[in-house]
């Protein structure tokens, strides 16, 4: 340990020189625990920077609110932290839970003697980690608030042997870098805790796994258009209804998270009104009455499906599509036909009516369908639909699986490393 100490006399250069040190070492601690968002990463250089600069041993102690506290903690000579849960201090006159409970800087000296209750067992006060600690007595222990945005949730510890000591210097010097290791961690807890609710928000709004659906060979892709981010504004949904199966696929307008928000919101929307009936007029209303009430400033294009089973083997589609680039229906027979299904698009006026398209999918027929991010990958829907149809009819008795990865694949090919576009392509075929 760099012991820092200052003298009875000195002259005015020794103190200016001590003095510049000592910022120059505050400013770069400060960068040094400010350079991460990673809250373990963000702990251990905390403690990098005070040992042995500052101590001959350290401990990071951070509370939640709840019964438990996280510990980090860290010996000179020693090549990493250590990290461990304990118990989350309670209030006390002394220690630990007076500097939580105060947010001021406790001074302590603990002797020889591994007594019951001193000093150090005040300051740190899990038995097992304060084995450590007691290898240094007599030692001096410094106990600092780690406080932010007003509320102080932990305390760095700092333990010097015997005949170190804690200056006044040395206090200020501990208690100012404590405020930019507190600035640091509160950021890495916030940006931790946002990357949670994040996360959980992720995985709500992820495409759902696909049914097994007696009769249908399915298969569907979905690729959003920032990989950092695992949502966006497509969507699908398969699922049964009283009278046979659903699906939707759908573009909110925007992409990222923003628009993944409205995503969910349409999906549970849609599913919600096909329960009560599944004609897709009810549900696309439905779809367009939230949308307007909502007055989010968004809308969504969106085409819906309603498969019954026909006595042949295959399937009675109703369709009803609102402002969605058109179904395709391939025939084995190497026909793909896009079918002529029209809407306005959903969340824009009140009160629109939605025309459904009865269509038979006859066993070995497949419906094709998919979001703009696929005939707009290159920028011109007019070839990007044409290149899908030609596409598509190589692909007529290909397995669904190789249909859709074919789609998708090209779609990224003619994106370019920018794609600017969601994707989102669900294939269905009768099967014999």
């Amino acid at each position: 340990m760099t012991e820092v100490r200052t003298d009875a006399v000195r002259d005015p250069f020794s103190a200016l020189a001590e003095a510049e040190e000592r910022a120059a070492f505050l400013a770069a601690a400060a960068r040094q625990v400010s350079g991460s968002l990673d809250l373990t990463q963000t702990r251990r250089q905390g403690l990098r920077t005070v040992v042995p600069r500052l101590a001959d041993w350290a401990q990071l102690l951070l509370v939640d609110g709840s019964s438990s506290a996280k510990v980090m903690y860290l010996r000179a000579g020693d090549a990493h932290p250590v990290e461990a849960v304990v118990t989350a201090p309670r209030p006390t006159l002394s220690g630990t839970g007076r500097v939580l409970a105060t947010g001021r800087s406790e001074l302590l000296h603990v002797n020889h003697e591994h007594a019951g209750s001193d000093g150090l067992s005040a300051l740190v006060p899990d038995p097992e980690i304060r084995r450590q600690a007691n290898e240094l007595r007599p030692a001096d222990v410094l106990g600092v608030a780690l406080t932010a945005r007003g509320s102080t949730f932990g305390t760095l510890t700092l333990v010097r042997r015997a005949g170190s000591g804690f200056l006044p210097d040395d206090v200020r010097l501990a208690e100012e870098l404590a405020a930019h290791l507190a600035l640091a961690l509160d950021a890495a807890r916030r940006y931790s805790e946002r990357s949670a609710v994040a996360s959980v928000l992720q995985a709500s709004l992820r495409p759902p796994e696909l049914p097994i659906i007696p009769g249908v060979r399915l298969a569907a892709r979905y690729r959003p258009a920032d990989a950092e981010v695992d949502i966006g504004g497509d969507f699908y949904d398969v699922w049964h209804t009283g009278t046979g199966w659903s699906v939707v696929l759908g573009d909110v307008s925007g992409k990222g998270v923003a628009a993944a928000v409205v995503t969910g919101q349409a999906r549970h929307t849609v599913r919600g009104a096909a329960h009560l009936d599944p004609r897709p007029g009810p549900v696309l209303d439905a779809l367009n009455s939230q949308l307007v009430a909502s007055q989010a400033g968004r809308f969504v294009t969106a085409v819906y499906a309603h498969a019954t089973p026909h006595p042949d083997g295959g399937w009675w589609l109703d369709v009803g599509s609102a402002g969605h680039p058109a179904p395709l229906l391939l025939r084995p027979d190497g026909t793909v036909e896009p079918l002529p299904v029209k809407g306005l698009l959903a969340g824009v006026v009140a009160g629109t009516v939605y025309t459904p398209l009865r269509v038979h999918l006859a066993p070995h027929d497949t419906l094709l369908l998919y979001t703009d991010g696929v005939t707009e990958a290159g920028r011109d829907s007019v070839s990007g639909l044409n290149r899908l149809l030609r596409l598509a009819t190589g692909y007529l008795k290909a397995p669904v699986d190789a249909l859709v990865e074919a789609v998708e694949m090209d779609a990224v090919e003619r994106s370019g490393p920018r794609r600017r576009d969601d994707l989102a392509i669900v294939a269905l075929r009768a099967s014999a």
